[in-house]
């Protein structure tokens, strides 16, 4: 890392062993009735349970999910695992997995449609479900759980937001398509979209869409938009400087 200002969010796949990341997430599983959700979980550094922490919600995309509950810290953004960002920004960070059957996010009639389903799939049940268990479980500070994801996971950050609105105080969506007609559900959330206008997986207009529709829903979104980059804008994304601070400030 070069610059500490940028390597906040610089997402880094190959710059740490699988391995290490193994290591340092615990690897749990929530079991709900029949259903099962694999997840890892990483503890803030030198945690102390007297105090209260933020928690991250990372959502990762269609090529983590299966239900190996290792595949998801492959696309981990690295500010996540870097030791001097860990001890400015201590907090809890979640990686769940959803399965190809049960993804974050359904939209039935795509591409006519980009409504959602009123019922959330499974995986989004079962990750809601998780929250509300850790909330209780572990010293996070309520009002500083934040939620982030990429391609599929930007489609669930934007779910996630419709169906748990007063749970997170901040949401980082990239690349993602959301229900338009359920922006004046989250208009009040703090959010920071960014999309590339040469995705051609999840196209750009999709994201403009729904900046739009929170803008006339009276929300005040920001939103990033890079010129001639493709799907992997999370790339631009998590290296923007100014995301660390705007994310952990409130």
């Amino acid at each position: 890392m070069k610059f500490l200002t940028l390597s906040l969010f610089v997402i880094c796949f190959h710059c740490d062993s699988l391995a290490q990341r193994l290591e340092l997430f615990e690897k749990r599983e929530l079991v709900s009735g029949s259903d099962t959700l694999p997840y890892r979980l990483l503890y803030p550094v030198d945690f102390n349970p007297a105090k209260k922490y933020p928690l991250v919600l990372f959502l990762h995309g269609a090529g983590a999910w299966g239900n190996d509950n290792e595949k998801p810290l492959k696309s981990l953004p690295q500010i996540f695992l870097d030791s001097a960002n860990r001890k400015k920004y201590p907090c809890f960070v979640l990686v769940p997995q959803c399965t190809k059957q049960e993804p974050w996010v359904r939209f039935p009639g795509f591409p006519n449609s980009i409504a959602t389903p009123d019922t959330p799939t499974t995986s989004t049940k079962l990750t809601l479900e998780l929250l509300r268990k850790l909330k209780n479980d572990l010293p996070i500070a309520q009002k500083q759980i934040y939620i982030t994801g990429l391609s599929l996971g930007g489609e669930g950050t934007f779910d996630f937001l419709s169906r748990a609105p007063k749970l997170f105080a901040a949401a980082v969506p990239i690349c993602g398509i959301a229900d338009t007609a359920k922006a004046k559900i989250y208009k009040k959330v703090r959010l920071w979209a960014f999309h590339g206008d040469e995705d051609t997986i999840n196209e750009v207009k999709y994201t403009r869409m729904i900046i739009a529709s929170l803008k006339n829903a009276g929300g005040k979104p920001k939103y990033t938009e890079y010129k001639g980059v493709k799907h992997n804008s999370w790339i631009n994304a998590y290296a923007e400087p100014d995301l660390p601070g705007w994310l952990f400030g409130k």
